[in-house]
């Protein structure tokens, strides 16, 4: 016994069961009950999306409408034949062999010669009762233009006899003159929900049992197309295993199996390097080509976004149950800015994989960058307070140094000033010491000790970085902190500019022993670089980001200073 398959034999009947298509059912049962049937249509649309179908159910309820179930009564209902006469027409409309309803292939049919044959068979009556003679026109894109322009007349005057309906993938290759002859209705991709629904009722009536995400799965591999869904659903039950399981899927469709794709997101979210390179070497050892591996990657991080700009119970997350919950968790170890960067990654690497000689160093390389990816702040949220302060970053916020100019006089070196003979003359080193491992303090290497006596400490910059004095002396409580703990007391700091200077640092916008005039066109570079550096720090978003990473900047220079000195 000849076996049919299941998109073949769960066909649409009528105009309700075309899934996924009910705007286009509804205007043309309308149509049909207001007696305004076009004399052409035009289908277009995705594979397996019912345009077919519709095509062959139009064309039955205009030669048959009572064996439509939801087809309305036409105006003329009278004028039909009887019901027994209707029936026999059934079968081959459906099948495409009645002789009234002339399927035609576009792709095998294409000539000119063709489009005139079937111009001078349009004249003829149709037979056996049949109101209509209905042309259906499949993939009607593969004409010929010169049999496009063959039936521009036809089409738009045909016998009241005649209907046309073209059918197409293309439709932006069916010629304009073409199109606008005919009433064009647009099918739309079949949703991943009613694609699911449907394999449950051919599995019910197949009496056949299957795992909740082994039907996800296939809606969702369906792509849009009842047709693919139902092509592969018929490529798993030929296995002969029952039920239907998750790992039978992945072993004959060649899937990547989505336990370890589960893990490899884990190893990731919890910034295991190792444990998500293992990952990624164990699902490519599965057989699991790159490209198809990346398209897991990212449709599993896209299930992860949804959740959590939407909630899990939102209709674009197209999971069962048991994994829209298991992926609920997961989603909550990242944010949403951190999944968009991750994709984006995903993305980058998809198109770089292709062209590169090297593609799996690429592979690993962008898997290492997704599982530090958490690892990065969200600066609009720190800045907004939502992230909290962690206890210590050892992050530097600097600026290359200035680039010396020939305007900016040279320096003499000045000998060091030797600490003042005392009990604590050993606390320097002990300072530079306690303040190596801080990249935020690295500036404190930048000054010398001169005194420390009676509770106060001098300190002053070492020759060639007079620069940040400005900075140093905004940090001083910082310095004497540093002091405090190394002594175990309270030690008051002074800054100065040279050893044994008393020229304290003024505020912002103030020169070192001078008044509160701004930099002038004359002034050395290294005033004006004081200036930007006391503009940048008054910034209130500057002192934010340096306050949350615990950060210092070293100096602050204009785009054109840049673009001048260029290193």
């Amino acid at each position: 016994m000849t076996y049919t398959v299941l998109a073949r034999r769960y066909r649409a009947g009528d105009f309700g069961q075309v899934v996924g298509q009910e705007p286009i059912a509804k205007t043309l049962r309308n149509a049909i009950a207001t007696g305004r049937v076009a004399h052409a249509y035009l289908f277009t649309g995705t594979r397996g999306v019912g345009k077919t179908s519709m095509a062959r159910i139009l064309a039955r309820a205009l030669n048959a409408p009572d064996t439509v179930d939801d087809c309305p009564s036409p105006p003329d209902h009278e004028h039909y034949p009887e019901v027994e006469v209707q029936q026999r027409m059934v079968q081959p409309i459906m099948r495409g062999e009645d002789l009234n309803v002339i399927e035609i292939d576009g792709a095998s049919n294409n000539s000119v010669d063709q489009a005139r044959q079937l111009i001078a068979n349009s004249a003829l009556m149709p037979t056996d009762a049949a109101r209509y003679k209905i042309y259906i026109i499949d993939e009607v894109h593969m004409l010929s233009s010169a049999a496009f322009n063959a039936l521009l007349k036809t089409m738009e005057e045909p016998p009241s006899h005649v209907k046309f309906i073209l059918c197409t993938t293309e439709a932006h290759k069916v010629p304009p003159t073409i199109q606008s002859r005919c009433q064009r209705f647009d099918f739309r991709n079949i949703a991943t929900a009613r694609i699911a629904e449907h394999l449950r009722q051919v599995l019910g009536q197949e009496k056949l049992e299957a795992e909740d995400e082994v039907i996800w799965q296939l809606a969702r591999l369906g792509n849009g197309s009842m047709r693919d869904a139902l092509s592969l659903l018929d490529r798993l039950i030929a296995a002969g295993e029952h039920p239907l399981t998750s790992p039978l899927l992945e072993t004959m469709l060649g899937l990547a199996p989505q336990d370890l794709v589960v893990q490899w997101v884990d190893a990731v979210a919890a910034g295991d390097l190792a444990g998500a390179l293992e990952k990624t070497a164990g699902l490519l050892d599965r057989g699991i080509a790159q490209d198809q591996l990346i398209e897991v990657l990212i449709e599993r991080l896209r299930q992860l976004m949804l959740i959590r700009a939407c909630g899990r119970d939102s209709e674009l997350v197209e999971l069962s149950d048991q994994a829209r919950q298991d992926a609920a968790g997961q989603a909550e170890k990242f944010d949403v800015a951190a999944i968009v960067h991750m994709i984006a990654l995903c993305e980058n690497l998809q198109r770089h994989s292709k062209i590169s000689s090297n593609p799996r160093a690429l592979l690993d390389a962008t898997v290492v960058r997704l599982a530090l990816a958490e690892k990065m702040a969200d600066v609009t949220a720190v800045l907004a307070g939502s992230v909290p302060a962690p206890a210590k970053k050892k992050i530097v916020v600097a600026a290359r140094p200035a680039p010396r100019t020939e305007a900016e006089p040279s320096r003499p070196v000045e000998p060091p000033v030797a600490v003042a003979a005392s009990d604590d003359s050993g606390v320097w080193p002990k300072v530079l010491t306690a303040v190596a491992d801080k990249p935020s303090l690295s500036w404190v290497a930048k000054l010398q000790l001169n005194r420390l006596e009676n509770g106060a400490a001098q300190v002053s910059l070492l020759p060639g970085h007079r620069d940040l004095l400005t900075f140093a002396s905004q940090q001083r409580g910082r310095l004497a902190q540093i002091f405090a703990d190394v002594l175990g007391r309270p030690v008051r700091v002074e800054v100065t500019a040279a050893p044994g200077s008393q020229d304290a640092q003024a505020g912002p916008g103030e020169s070192v022993g001078g008044g509160s005039e701004p930099a002038s066109p004359g002034s050395p570079p290294g005033s004006a670089r004081r200036m930007e550096q006391q503009k940048a720090m008054s910034l209130p978003l500057v002192r934010q980001v340096l306050e949350y990473f615990d950060a210092t900047v070293i100096d602050a220079w204009k785009a054109n200073e840049v673009d001048q000195n260029p290193k």
